[in-house]
């Protein structure tokens, strides 16, 4: 029963991204949804109460994806480098929605403001951020905590805001390299507390 929900969810979510991403928001309803997905309405129903409630879940669903394939990617490049693990990271913060960028966007102009999610949200970047300084060989106590909260968010905010305005640098060498070089820099030992 469990794996056949979360099949139907997965088919749900798989065509609600669909939508977003092919009409960006355009006619998007929950009878387009459910049509698109092959259910009843019905159905749809019985898991969501209304299509806010469907693409909140969506975006927490992504959340939790994004958060463990991040832990896979840092893991996986774990002893190739500090420039390697960063530009690893870098490169996850492009991946949301399978790259669907249409999709990412819509979903930050909708749901952007919403208080439960921007708390998870946080809460995820802040994890994201710890298991990046332990990747890289640092002690999260020896970095300042300013420096910790702007680490991982330094380089989200110029993401978000090249998805946002459909930016040319999206997904480009260009980009990723400005933002690994500000993270480096960012890794950098203090100079006072290394002393």
């Amino acid at each position: 029963m469990q794996k056949r929900t979360r099949q139907t969810l997965d088919v749900i979510f798989e065509a609600t991204a669909q939508l977003l991403q092919s009409g960006g928001g355009k006619g998007l309803s929950t009878n387009a949804i459910a049509e698109r997905a092959g259910f009843s309405i019905g159905t749809l129903y019985s898991y969501f109460r209304d299509k806010t409630s469907l693409l909140r879940a969506l975006v927490l669903r992504e959340f939790a994806r994004q958060e463990a394939e991040f832990g896979e990617v840092l893991e996986a490049h774990r002893g190739l480098g500090r420039e390697a693990i960063v530009r690893a990271a870098v490169r996850q913060g492009f991946a949301p929605f399978a790259g669907r960028h249409r999709v990412r966007r819509y979903l930050l102009g909708l749901l952007g403001n919403d208080a439960e999610l921007q708390k998870a949200l946080h809460e995820m970047v802040d994890r994201m951020t710890e298991r990046m300084i332990a990747t890289v060989g640092l002690r999260s106590e020896a970095m300042p905590a300013a420096r910790r909260f702007v680490l991982v968010r330094a380089a989200l905010g110029p993401i978000r805001a090249a998805v946002m305005r459909e930016h040319r640098l999206v997904g480009t060498r260009e980009l990723e390299d400005e933002l690994v070089r500000l993270m480096l820099f960012l890794l950098e030992p203090d100079p006072a507390t290394s002393s």
